[in-house]
C-alpha cells in the first residue's frame, strides 16, 4: 500500500512539472551594434510585463525562457536604444540596436583614487597603494 502511494504521488509530481514545462518555450538570438555590426556582449534581454530577463553572452547571443503569454521582448544596452520585438511563432531573434545619442550624455566617469582622507575611502586607499 505504501509503495503504491509513493508510486501515485511522483507520477503525478512528474505529470505537474511536465505541465508546468509545457507553458514555456524558449527563445533564442542574437543582439548585435548597428555600428561596427558585432555582437554586443551583456545586454539585456527582458519578457516585457514579466521579471523574466536575460543577458547575452560575450558574441552577443542568449537565450531565454518565455512563460505562457509572454509575447515581446524587450532589448536595452547603454548608449543604445532600447527596441521591442514581438514574438509571434518565432523561436529566434536576432536584433540589431542603433546609437542613442541622448543617452550617451547621461553616462557619468568617476575616477579613482581621488585624494580625500583615507577613512572615507575605505577599501579604495588600499587598492591605491598597488
Amino acid at each position: 500500500m505504501r509503495k503504491a502511494l509513493l508510486f501515485v504521488v511522483a507520477l503525478f509530481t512528474m505529470t505537474l512539472s511536465y505541465e508546468v514545462s509545457a507553458q514555456q518555450r524558449v527563445i533564442t538570438g542574437t543582439v548585435i551594434s548597428d555600428e561596427d555590426g558585432l555582437g554586443l556582449p551583456g545586454a539585456t534581454v527582458l519578457v516585457k510585463g514579466t521579471t523574466v530577463g536575460t543577458t547575452t553572452d560575450l558574441d552577443g547571443n542568449f537565450s531565454i525562457s518565455v512563460p505562457d503569454g509572454g509575447t515581446t521582448l524587450i532589448f536595452s544596452f547603454v548608449g543604445l536604444e532600447t527596441k521591442e520585438e514581438v514574438i509571434g511563432n518565432r523561436t529566434v531573434i536576432d536584433v540589431t540596436l542603433t546609437t542613442d545619442a541622448e543617452q550617451l550624455s547621461e553616462v557619468v566617469v568617476t575616477a579613482i583614487c581621488i585624494e580625500r582622507e583615507k577613512k572615507s575611502l575605505g577599501l579604495c586607499s588600499y587598492l591605491c597603494r598597488y
